[in-house]
C-alpha cells in the first residue's frame, strides 16, 4: 500500500526537523562558541584551564542542542525566591496582558491565592485575552466548583489533565501526572516550582500583604515580608522548644520555592511546551505556535543562552534526564550544587553522582527537613548513609594507599625508590627496597637488619616476591611501571576524591528545583530528583548557561544553608534510636517500590498494543480509508 504523497511529506518533514533540533533553521542558530568564551572568560584560573573547560562545554552545548534543540540567546532572567514578590509581579502581568495568558500548574487550591488568580484571569480574559487554564486534576482536587463555574462563564477554557474518566476509559495511566508550571503572558513567561496554593503564600500573609500593597508601596510590603519571614522562624524555633509566646501557629506549612521570569526567543520554546501539555490533555482545544520574540542584545542585564527542556514518557521524549545524566558525567569537575525535594534518585542519576564524586567534584545537597509527605525525610535520611557509608570506605581504602605507598624506607636510607613498598624498619643502607624479611640481594652494604612489618596484602607480596626471584632488575623497574597503569584499582586512580555535603533545610518545605554545575551552567523548573518526575510525570526545566546566573543561584543555596539549614553527617545519622532507623529502612524501600513501572502502566504491554492499535486505527480512518479502497478495486 502506497502512502498519500502529502502524508509521506509531512513524514518526511516531521524527521528532518527533529534531527535538525525541533526546527533549528539556520538563521536562528546560536553562536555556541561565542557564548562559551563569553562566559569562560570571567573565570578565575589559568589559560590552559579554560581551554580545557572551553573545548569540553562547547562539545556539551552542541549535542544538547542537536539532540533536544529548544535553544536560543538573547533571553532576560529575572528569579524569585519567595511566593509573594513573584505572584505580586504574575497577576500585575496578568493584569497588563493584551494577547494571551496560558496558566499550566500542578496544584490550584481554594486558597485566597487562587481566589485571586481566578479574579485576574476572568478580567484578562474580558478585555479579549485569549486565556486557558490547565491543571491536573489531582494536584488541584481542592479546586472550587463555583470559581470553575466562573471562570468558563467568563470564556476561560478550564481544563484538567488526566481525570479518572480519562483513566477508566485506559487514554491514560492514573499515575501519569502533569506536574509543569508555567505561564505564558504575552511576551513573557514564568517557570519553576511555585504552585496556585495555600502552601506559597498563606492565607494571613496574603490578606495582611494584600491590604498593605494597597496602602503602601511594593518596596515597603517586600521589606515588611522579609521582616514577617524573620519573625516567623523565630516563632517557629520557638515553638520547637515548646515556647510558643501565646501567639497562634499556623497549621499551613510553607514552601521554599524557585521561580523565573523569562524574556526573549525561550518564551516561545517554553509555549511549545504548554501546546503539548494541551495536546496530552485529550481535550479539543489546540493552539499554533506563538510569533518569534524579540531577542535582547546589549542590554543593561547581559542576555543569557537558554535551552528548554521536558519530559514526557509516553511521547518518549526524555531531554531532561538525557541533559542531567551527560551534563554530571561530562561536565562536572569543581563543583555541584543541588536543591530538591523528595530525594529518591533514579538509578541513572545515583550513578551519575557516583561519578562526579570518584572524579573529584564537590557536591552540596538541599533537601526539606520538614517535608509535606510522610515517610519523606525517614527515606532521604537512608540514602544519605547509603552515600555517606560508600564513600567512607572509599576514603579509608585510600588512605591505606597513601599509606603504604610512601617511596621511602621506614629507616634506611635507600637510593631507589620503589614502587611497591613495604615499610621496611631496617637499618641497612640500601640501593634498592628490601625484600620480604630483609634479605637484601641489591648491593646492601649491611646483612645484620631487623624485621619489618609491612601492611600489604599477602597476596600481592607474594606476587612481587615471586617476580623478584625470577626477573633481572632492569627488566623488573620496566615491569612495575608498565604494571602500575594496568593494576592500580580504577576508583583510586585520582588521589584526590570529590566529598559532599547534605542539608536539611528547616521550619520550611523545601519545594524548590535547582541544580548547578560547575559556576557556568544550571536548570531549574519542575523536576524533582525521584522516580515520579523520571518516569511518569509532565516535567519541565529552564537550563541556563551564564556564570552570572549561576552566581545567584548558588549564593541562594549558600544563604539558605547558612541561616535556615542543618548538617546531616555520618554519626548523626548511625546515632539514632532503632525504630528510626527501621522507619528510615521501611520508607525508603516502599518509595522504590512505588516507583517500579509495573504499578504507573507506562511500560505495560498490554497498555502499549491498545495505544498503538488506536493509533493505526485513527491512521487509518483519517488518511489510507480511500487508498485502501482504490487499490482493492480489480481492473485498475
Amino acid at each position: 500500500m502506497k502512502s498519500h504523497p502529502s502524508v509521506r511529506e509531512k513524514i518526511y518533514a516531521k524527521l528532518f526537523l527533529r534531527r535538525k533540533g525541533e526546527g533549528i533553521e539556520e538563521e536562528e542558530c546560536v553562536d555556541i562558541n561565542r557564548v562559551v568564551d563569553k562566559n569562560i572568560e570571567q573565570l578565575n584560573c589559568s589559560l590552559n584551564e579554560k581551554e580545557v573547560i572551553q573545548k569540553k562545554w562547547i562539545n556539551i552545548l552542541k549535542r544538547n542542542a542537536n539532540k533536544y534543540g529548544k535553544v536560543s540567546e538573547g533571553n532576560k532572567i529575572k528569579i524569585y525566591n519567595d511566593g509573594f514578590s513573584a505572584f505580586n509581579n504574575i497577576l500585575k502581568c496578568i493584569d497588563k496582558s493584551k494577547k494571551r495568558v496560558w496558566f499550566e500548574t500542578y496544584i490550584f487550591d481554594d486558597s485566597k491565592l487562587a481566589e485571586k488568580v481566578v479574579n485576574s484571569l476572568c478580567n484578562a480574559s474580558r478585555r479579549g485575552c485569549d486565556v486557558i487554564l490547565l491543571v491536573d486534576y489531582i494536584g488541584s482536587i481542592k479546586m472550587k466548583n463555583k470559581w470553575i463555574k466562573k471562570l468558563r462563564e467568563n470564556n476561560v477554557h478550564v481544563i484538567f489533565f488526566n481525570t479518572f474518566l480519562n483513566s477508566f476509559l485506559n487514554m491514560l495511566p492514573i499515575f501519569f501526572r502533569d506536574h509543569r508550571k508555567i505561564l505564558i503572558v504575552d511576551n513573557a513567561a514564568y517557570c519553576g516550582s511555585m504552585n496556585v496554593s495555600e502552601n506559597v503564600i498563606p492565607d494571613d500573609i496574603f490578606s495582611v500583604c494584600d491590604n498593605e500593597e494597597q496602602q503602601n508601596g511594593e518596596e515597603d510590603v517586600a521589606q515588611r515580608m522579609q521582616l514577617h519571614e524573620k519573625g516567623r522562624d523565630k516563632d517557629n524555633n520557638s515553638e520547637g522548644n515548646g515556647r510558643s509566646n501565646g501567639r497562634n501557629i499556623r497549621r499551613c506549612l510553607e514552601y521554599y520555592d524557585l521561580h523565573i521570569k523569562l524574556k526573549g526567543p525561550a518564551v516561545k520554546d517554553l509555549a511549545d511546551v504548554f501546546i503539548d501539555s494541551l495536546r496530552m490533555s485529550n481535550t479539543s482545544i489546540t493552539r499554533s505556535p506563538i510569533e518569534k520574540q524579540k531577542k535582547y542584545v546589549n542590554d543593561e542585564d547581559e542576555p543569557c543562552y537558554v535551552q528548554i527542556l521536558e519530559s514526557n514518557v509516553l511521547r518518549k521524549v526524555k531531554s531532561i534526564q538525557g541533559t542531567f545524566d551527560y551534563v554530571l558525567r561530562n561536565g562536572a569537575s569543581n563543583n555541584i550544587y543541588i536543591t530538591t525535594s523528595y530525594f529518591l534518585p533514579p538509578g541513572f542519576l545515583r550513578r551519575a553522582l557516583y561519578s562526579c564524586l570518584h572524579n573529584g567534584v564537590h557536591i552540596s545537597f538541599l533537601f526539606s527537613g520538614n517535608s509535606d509527605i510522610l515517610g519523606d525525610v525517614p527515606a532521604t535520611y537512608y540514602i544519605i548513609k547509603k552515600l555517606l557509608k560508600k564513600f567512607h570506605k572509599l576514603e579509608n581504602a585510600e588512605g591505606d594507599m597513601a599509606h603504604t605507598g610512601d617511596n621511602k624506607c621506614g629507616k634506611g636510607n635507600c637510593n631507589y625508590n620503589c614502587n611497591y613498598n613495604y615499610n621496611c624498619n631496617c637499618n641497612c643502607n640500601c640501593n634498592y627496597n628490601c625484600n620480604y624479611n630483609c634479605n637484601c640481594k641489591y648491593n646492601c652494604n649491611r646483612k645484620d637488619c631487623e624485621n619489618f612489618n609491612h601492611d600489604r596484602n599477602k597476596k600481592l607480596t607474594n606476587y612481587v616476591l615471586h617476580i623478584h626471584k625470577n626477573m633481572h632488575f632492569e627488566n623488573f623497574i620496566k615491569y612495575v611501571k608498565k604494571k602500575k597503569k594496568l593494576g592500580e584499582h580504577i576508583f583510586l586512580r585520582n588521589k584526590k576524591k570529590g566529598t559532599s555535603q547534605f542539608f536539611f533545610f528547616q521550619n520550611k518545605h523545601c519545594h524548590a528545583k535547582n541544580l548547578v554545575v560547575d559556576n557556568l551552567w544550571c536548570a531549574t523548573g519542575s523536576f524533582n530528583w525521584d522516580r515520579f518526575s523520571s518516569r511518569r510525570n509532565l516535567e519541565v526545566m529552564v537550563s541556563i548557561f551564564d556564570k552570572k546566573i549561576c552566581d545567584k543561584f548558588i549564593n541562594e543555596h549558600k544563604t539558605k544553608v547558612r541561616e535556615n539549614s542543618i548538617e546531616i553527617t555520618l554519626s548523626h545519622i548511625l546515632n539514632r534510636n532503632i525504630f528510626q532507623i527501621l522507619f528510615s529502612f521501611c520508607a525508603y524501600h516502599l518509595g522504590k517500590l512505588s516507583g517500579k513501572n509495573i504499578f504507573d502502566g507506562l511500560s505495560n504491554n498490554s497498555k502499549k498494543t491498545v495505544l498503538r492499535k488506536a493509533i493505526i486505527n485513527k491512521y487509518l480512518t483519517d488518511n489510507c480509508i480511500e487508498n485502501v479502497s482504490l487499490s482493492m478495486m480489480w481492473g485498475f
